[in-house]
């Protein structure tokens, strides 16, 4: 039988390396793969094995020692990483997206439009929680609302040289 060949090697190479390292379960696998090659091959060590998975040896080490340790081969699944609480709950959190709905007016802010400085102060004024403006201006993308900026209209000017001077305009 003839030997296949896997054609773009580095290329299909870095998209699995890419794939583990961005999926928690592939993860999962990759050293439960690791492990099932030490126990299948007595001759196998943790320089052989890293090489093969493009890990440092003692990785593979710290793999074995782990489950040998606690006896269980969950204990190689990655810990839940829950990261900080936010000082915002859901219900609040839709209420502000409401809010950002309507004119800046209507909730009690003097501004024309809805930024991250009039929404930190919104915030600190409703909930009394104080967010700096840059989180402000994180939380307007993570509600669903993009940036908009007033374009520029030249008061004077002759409409025919207006159209010309556009960048996609058809006359080009």
């Amino acid at each position: 039988m003839q030997r296949l060949e896997i054609e773009n090697k580095a290329e299909m190479q870095t998209l699995i390396k890419e794939y583990f390292k961005n999926n928690d379960e592939a993860r999962f696998v990759h050293r439960l793969h690791g492990i099932l090659l030490v126990l299948e091959n007595q001759d196998a060590t943790c320089d052989s094995i890293g090489n093969m998975f493009g890990n440092s040896p003692r990785t593979v080490s710290n793999w074995i020692k782990k489950v040998n340790s606690t006896g269980s081969l969950e204990s190689l699944r990655d810990k839940k990483k829950p990261g900080r609480t936010s000082r915002l709950s859901n219900e609040q959190l839709g209420e502000i997206k409401m809010a950002l709905q309507k004119a800046p007016e209507e909730s009690g802010v003097s501004a024309n439009i809805w930024d991250g400085k009039s929404l930190s102060w919104y915030i600190e004024s409703k909930y009394q929680i104080a967010l700096k403006v840059r989180r402000c201006q994180e939380m307007f993308h993570e509600l669903g609302f993009s940036l908009k900026r007033a374009r520029p209209v030249v008061s004077k000017g002759s409409a025919l040289k207006k159209e010309e001077s556009k960048k996609n305009s058809w006359k080009r």
